[in-house]
């Protein structure tokens, strides 16, 4: 299992519990490994299999999680989601330059906290047509709210609807989307799109991953951006990559992406490439790391007339994230903590955000820190 050889571990499991059918632990781990196949009746019959037996309360943790969760992806409609609440700290909020600081002011480029929240809300309905596709829609938000710098609060949402088809080698899913942000409690940018996510599976451990998108950005002017409705445009976007698993606790994703944007002024017209790399390590009891840098290169059609009439602008960007997170029944395992409670994941983070552009006034830095208390739900 732990090589991504999912069906040679099935095959194993079964014959040891063949010749002795009372070896719960591997019964328990039989049951996990067809979870990980999708056998989720499967799943469901091994794991009941094992309710009242002498288990340890590790292992009726992970019976009861596992049972649950096969229990809710057998449901012909579902939903699901997360919500999440904490607190951040910021270097530079307000992504404010060293040369832009004294013609602004002072206390623009000072370190401040924020309160944060973020929301994950997901509907699938089975289209019963026996190859498993479905419908969906699923939304998600952000929310940064500085105590002091209102200049950096910012609010972003983004829902999507769509079909996920299942083929003998993998999905592809198309969809229509819908995204708004607003900064300082003003609306800034409206996003109309469509879309498709695709994976392809190559090996066991390998799966190729596609992604594409064209949409049009509609920005308005408020009091901290007066450029308005000469950004707006169209913009199409595109990313391929490899996931892999080199065992079933590590995830590895490496893609490139690229964006081209249409503008009303060609000051704001750009095309973007992007590379990135991400690591998701999985340690048992709900324990994770995750790791990830991007790097991306903007590089724009013509002086903007904002900063600069005799300059065009260019970007390097760079990127780069920690974050290690576990339950709090995990957290604290000396505590009897409530199922409620236990189940909500604490999480710490640190990012680290660049911009070295060939306009003075656009170089920033910005280290983040950040906690965050997290609660997934599914019915």
């Amino acid at each position: 299992m732990a090589s991504g050889r999912l069906q040679q571990a099935a095959a194993s499991l079964e014959r040891l519990l063949l010749n002795r059918p009372n070896w719960d632990a591997v019964r328990l781990f039989y049951g996990i490994v067809l979870y990980r196949l999708n056998d989720l009746e499967g799943t469901k019959r091994e794991l009941r299999l094992l309710e009242g037996r002498d288990l340890s309360p590790e292992q009726e943790a992970d019976r009861a999680r596992y049972l649950a969760r096969a229990e809710q992806k057998s449901k012909a409609f579902r939903i699901m989601g997360r919500i999440s609440i904490g607190g951040r700290y910021d270097t530079n909020p307000g992504r404010v330059s060293n040369s832009l600081t004294a013609t602004i002011g002072p206390g623009f480029d000072d370190d401040h906290f924020a309160f944060t929240a973020g929301s994950r809300f997901r509907i699938e309905a089975d289209l019963n047509n026996g190859r498993g596709d479905y419908l969906f829609f699923q939304s998600r938000s952000n929310l940064s709210e500085f105590f002091e710098v209102d200049r950096a609060d910012h609010l972003v949402g983004r829902a999507q609807a769509g079909v996920k088809l299942h083929g003998a080698r993998g999905t592809f899913a198309p969809y229509v989307s819908y995204a708004a942000s607003f900064v300082e409690h003003e609306s800034f940018r409206q996003d109309h799109g469509v879309g498709f996510d695709a994976a392809l599976s190559l090996s066991s451990q390998v799966s190729l991953i596609l992604k594409g998108e064209a949409s049009r950005e509609s920005y308005e002017n408020n009091s901290l951006f007066t450029a308005g409705s000469q950004r707006n445009g169209d913009r199409i976007e595109g990313s391929v990559g490899l996931k892999i698993r080199p065992s079933d606790s590590l995830t590895l994703l490496v893609q490139g992406h690229w964006a081209d944007k249409d503008a009303r002024n060609d000051g704001f017209s750009y095309d973007a490439k992007r590379a990135s790399a991400a690591a998701y390590k999985l340690f048992g009891m709900g324990r994770y790391l995750t790791a990830s840098v991007s790097y991306t290169r903007t590089e724009y059609e013509q002086p903007d007339g904002f900063y600069t009439i005799n300059t065009t602008r260019e970007d390097d960007l760079l990127r780069f994230r920690v974050a290690t997170g576990a339950p709090l029944g995990t957290l604290f395992s000396s505590l009897d903590l409530p199922d409620g409670i236990s189940s909500i994941v604490a999480q710490a983070g640190v990012s680290y955000y660049t911009q070295d552009s060939n306009i003075s006034q656009l170089d920033i830095d910005n280290w983040s820190y950040d906690l965050m208390l997290s609660k997934s739900y599914a019915y």
